[in-house]
C-alpha cells in the first residue's frame, strides 16, 4: 500500500507538470561594487531585488584587490573611506536579503588588481607590496609599466603562473567563505588578460620546471613551444579554480564563475579559461556564461553550444548584458523568455545599474511572477539541432567582462 501511494503521488506530480519546476531557471542580478558604497545604496539594492522577485544577487565585494567586507587580507576599498568602520556592505546585504530568501553570491575579481591610471594608497595593497607578482607581456614588460588600457587588457593583472598568487586569491575566497553566510563564492576575471601575457619571470621559471617534470614523466624531452606554454597557462588557471573550490567547500559553500561564452573562439585560446574542464572535472559548481549580445540568436547559439559541450544546462547560468539593449524593455522580455525555454540553471542580468528604468524592472518582475505558470504545465522542451558557435569576428558578440574596472 505504501509503495502504491508513493507511485500515485509521483504520477500526479509529473502528470500535472509539477516535475518541471525542478528545472525552473532562477533569476539573478550582478551588483557592481559602486552600488553598495553606503547603507542607503545597499538598502535600495535589496528593495529593488524584492520588487523584481529575483532569487540571487551576485554582490561584488572584491574589485581591485580591495575589500567591501571585513578582511584581514585585503585593504578596505578606498571609496568607503567616508563610511564608518562599522559599515560592512557584504554583511549588511546578507542580513537585509535573508528574510526574502534571496541568495547572496560573494563576487570577487580574481586576478585583476588595479587600473593603470593610478596606484593604491595602502602600502599593503598587493600591487604595492608584491609588484613581482604582476604579469608581463611577451616583450618582457610588466603591466605595472602600462599607462592605459587596450582592447586586450583592462588593467593590472596578477600572474597565475606565480604560485604565491594562486595561494593569495584562494585565501581571499576562503576568508569570505569562512566568515560570511553566503551561498557561494563567485569568481570573475579568472583568466589571463590575453594570450600576449603570462611572461612573468617567476612564471617562466615555473614553466621550465614544469617542462622538465613532464619530460621525465613521459620519458621524452619536451621543447618549450608556444603550444606547450599555452597548456601551462591553462593549467595555472585550472589549478587556481581547483584550489579555491577545495577551500570554500570546507565551509559548505558553492563555487561559480563568470566566463566567456565563446569558449572555442576566445575563452580558451585567448584567455586560457577552460571552464568546460572545470565543470566536467567537478571543481566548479556553476558557470555563468557572459552572453552579452543584443541579438537573441547569438545568445541562443552560445547557450546551445555550452549545452553540447557539457551535456546539459543544469550547471550553466546564462548572463544577459542588459546594457547592450539600450533600455529596450520589449527586447529584454523576448530575450528572457527565449532563454527561459532553454532551461539553464539561472538567468543572470548584468547589471543592477542597468535596471534603474522602471520599464526594464517591470519586465523582470513579470518574468519572475510568470515562471511557475510557464513551467508548471509545459512539457519537456524538444531537442534542437545544435548551431555552430558564434565567432568574435562577427562583431555581434559583446565580450565585456561582468564588471567595471
Amino acid at each position: 500500500m505504501r509503495h502504491f501511494t508513493l507511485s500515485v503521488l509521483l504520477l500526479l506530480f509529473f502528470s500535472l507538470g509539477l516535475g518541471n519546476l525542478i528545472n525552473e531557471p532562477g533569476l539573478s542580478i550582478w551588483v557592481v561594487r559602486d552600488q553598495i558604497t553606503s547603507p542607503d545604496k545597499v538598502q535600495r539594492v535589496v528593495n529593488l531585488a524584492v520588487e523584481m522577485g529575483v532569487n540571487r544577487l551576485y554582490v561584488q565585494v572584491v574589485g581591485r584587490m580591495d575589500a567591501y567586507y571585513k578582511s584581514n587580507i585585503l585593504p578596505r576599498a578606498e571609496v568607503l573611506e567616508k563610511q564608518p568602520e562599522t559599515f560592512d556592505p557584504l554583511g549588511m546585504i546578507i542580513e537585509l536579503a535573508k528574510p526574502y530568501n534571496i541568495k547572496i553570491s560573494a563576487w570577487m575579481n580574481t586576478f585583476y588588481a588595479w587600473p593603470f591610471t593610478s596606484r593604491p594608497k595602502d602600502p599593503n595593497h598587493v600591487v604595492n607590496r608584491f609588484p613581482e607578482w604582476v604579469t608581463y607581456d611577451a616583450s618582457g614588460v610588466s603591466l605595472l609599466n602600462y599607462t592605459r588600457a587596450s582592447g586586450f587588457v583592462e588593467g593590472i593583472f596578477l600572474d597565475p603562473g606565480v604560485p604565491e598568487v594562486r595561494n593569495y586569491v584562494a585565501s581571499i575566497a576562503e576568508e569570505i567563505a569562512a566568515n560570511y553566510d553566503v551561498d557561494e563564492i563567485h569568481l570573475d576575471f579568472i583568466r589571463y588578460p590575453y594570450r600576449h601575457f603570462g611572461y612573468n619571470p617567476i612564471a617562466l621559471e615555473n614553466f621550465q620546471r614544469w617542462l622538465e617534470t613532464y619530460s621525465l614523466e613521459i620519458g621524452k624531452e619536451i621543447t618549450p613551444t608556444e603550444e606547450e606554454f599555452n597548456r601551462f597557462r591553462i593549467l595555472q588557471v585550472n589549478l587556481t579554480v581547483e584550489e579555491i573550490y577545495r577551500r570554500v567547500k570546507k565551509y559548505g559553500k558553492n563555487l561559480s564563475a563568470a566566463v566567456f561564452g565563446n569558449y572555442a573562439s576566445d575563452g580558451l585560446p585567448n584567455r586560457f579559461q577552460d571552464w568546460v574542464t572545470w565543470l566536467k572535472d567537478g571543481y566548479l559548481d556553476y558557470a555563468c556564461l557572459m552572453a552579452y549580445s543584443p541579438y537573441i540568436s547569438d545568445v541562443v547559439k552560445i547557450a546551445t553550444a555550452a549545452e553540447r559541450r557539457v551535456g546539459s544546462l543544469s550547471r550553466v547560468r546564462i548572463g544577459l548584458g542588459v546594457y547592450t539593449l539600450k533600455g529596450d524593455h520589449g527586447l529584454l522580455k523576448r530575450m528572457m523568455e527565449t532563454v527561459m525555454e532553454l532551461r539553464p540553471n539561472e538567468i543572470v542580468l548584468f547589471s543592477f545599474a542597468d535596471l534603474q528604468n522602471q520599464s526594464m524592472r517591470n519586465v523582470v518582475s513579470t518574468i519572475s511572477a510568470s515562471r511557475e505558470r510557464r513551467y508548471a504545465m509545459t512539457p519537456e522542451a524538444p531537442e534542437t539541432t545544435e548551431p555552430s558557435e558564434p565567432s568574435e569576428s562577427s562583431g555581434q558578440i559583446q565580450t565585456r567582462q561582468g564588471t567595471e574596472n
